[in-house]
This record gives structure tokens, sequence and C-alpha cells, in this order.
């Protein structure tokens, strides 16, 4: 009987945890190198390491950003909750005789693909976790204490 609480214990921790990581989605970037001893590289991350990552730089190496971001956010947050109802669209896409350019909003997500001779390029990122992102981005700033294990030596 002890086990069988154990194990139910182990579920729900682990159901929670996976919806906990889960909760901004994935982001998903692949590079295909053209070149005949070229990198093919394809990642799927959940997207809740991008605002945890922007989280864990120390304050001072995003101030400049933070600063210029943070009059912008009221618009977008309104831009972000919009996109996320809107229908899917083609933002911006450039075609030339050798290469091609999309920025698109797909489900969810805000897709960019890039083909040219050199590379195939393509990232895809929920709009839950950019909204998160930028939210955190736009929080640091200079005038903030010190986060713990954060030194001026860093």
């Amino acid at each position: 009987m002890i086990l069988a609480k154990l194990g139910v214990g182990m579920l729900c921790v682990t159901v929670t945890a996976g919806s906990v990581v889960m909760s901004e989605g994935l982001v998903h970037v692949r590079v295909n190198d053209k070149r005949p001893d070229g990198t093919h590289l394809s990642l799927i991350v959940p997207g809740v390491l991008a605002p945890t990552a922007v989280f864990c730089v120390p304050s001072r190496h995003l101030q400049e950003a933070s600063e210029q971001l943070r009059p912008w956010m009221p618009a977008i947050r309104a831009a972000v909750g919009e996109l996320k109802d809107e229908r899917d669209m083609t933002f911006v896409e450039v075609v030339q005789a050798d290469q091609h350019v999309r920025v698109s909003k797909s489900g969810g997500s805000v897709i960019v693909d890039v083909d040219s001779p050199e590379e195939t390029v393509h990232v895809s990122a929920p709009l839950r976790a950019i909204g998160s992102t930028i939210e955190q981005l736009a929080s640091k700033s200079a005038g903030l204490a010190a986060a713990p294990g954060e030194t001026e030596a860093q």
C-alpha cells in the first residue's frame, strides 16, 4: 500500500513538473548548413527556458536593453495579446533569386524561415514564451538590488 502511494505521489510530481516545463510551449530551432562539411542542428527546448535564462543574466548586462524596451511595453503587451487570438498570417516575405525569408504566425507561434544557398534556418517560438521573455527582459534594471549570488565582479 505504501509503495502504491509513493508511486502515485511520484506520478503527480512528474505530471506537475512536466506541466510547468511545457507551460510556455516548445521552441524549435533547425539549422542546415548546405556545405558538404556543414553543420546540421535541430533543437527542441521548452519555451520556459528563455525567460529563465534572462532572469539568470546579471541585471547590469541587460540594463540598456531593459531601459529601451520599457516605454514600449504597453504596445508590446497589446500586440502579443492580440496575436494570440489572430488567424495565421505572414508578416513579411522576401523572395530573391537565390534567397527566401518568411516571418509568419502559425497557431500560437511566430515562425522565421530562411532559405539561402549557404543554409536553411527554421525558428519557431510560441507567443507565450516570447511574451514571458520580453516581460522578464523589461523587468531588468540597474536600480534593482543584486540578486542572490550576483556580485559587482560578475
